[in-house]
């Protein structure tokens, strides 16, 4: 964790040095420090993708939901990442959309698990 913290805060000090003077160097540097952050978050990704899978193995539930949940979440971070670089390069209304796509297809993608609820909900007898 603290060398994605040393990454973050260099990044931000050399975002700023070259904002005065080649700004347009700036955002290569703050997207290059973000996938590198990126590539240090991969190992504790793997370790929550083998919790989760045995976390489910625990309850009899349909392996697709495993995969709507990694998949919710892999939009979400995408969504979350492009719409912060969006906003880093004052352009918050291409974040503003980048962020309402990421969640309506959040909401199609769970369409599966809310219909599967509804079913269930539905087959209950009172």
């Amino acid at each position: 964790m603290i060398k994605v913290v040393l990454i973050g805060i260099v990044a931000v000090f050399a975002v700023l040095l070259l904002r005065v003077g080649k700004p347009e160097f700036a955002m290569a540097v703050s997207l290059a420090a973000c996938v590198l952050i990126l590539l240090f978050a991969g190992g504790t990704l793997t370790t929550v993708i083998g919790d989760l899978k045995k976390l489910f193995s625990y309850v009899s539930l349909p392996d697709g939901y495993l995969k709507i949940l990694f998949k919710i979440l892999g939009v979400a971070y995408l969504a979350e990442f492009g719409s912060a670089l969006c906003k880093d390069a004052g352009q918050s209304a291409v974040s503003g959309q980048i962020e309402l796509v990421g969640k309506l297809a959040i909401l199609a993608i769970s369409m599966p698990v809310v219909t599967a609820l509804f079913e269930t909900i539905a087959g209950l007898s009172w």
